[in-house]
């Protein structure tokens, strides 16, 4: 793989991290949002999201390493 192949699909990792990782606190917001509102059961789902988004970030930090 040249150095410049390696160079795209980094940053292509990192825009991928970094977009679940929008989509991570996205999800904390609306779930802190429904626990205001008294929406536990709408929070938990949120909650869920929000650790799958984290999960899947964390993944990509790991497995792609140059």
């Amino acid at each position: 793989m040249s150095r410049k192949s390696m160079a795209r699909n980094a940053a292509r990792v990192t825009a991928s991290r970094q977009h679940m990782l929008d989509r991570y606190k996205r999800h904390l917001q609306a779930a802190a949002s429904k626990i205001a509102a008294g929406d536990h059961i709408g929070a938990e789902n949120d909650y869920q999201h929000a650790e799958h988004f984290f999960r899947c970030a964390a993944e990509e930090k790991g497995t792609h390493r140059l």
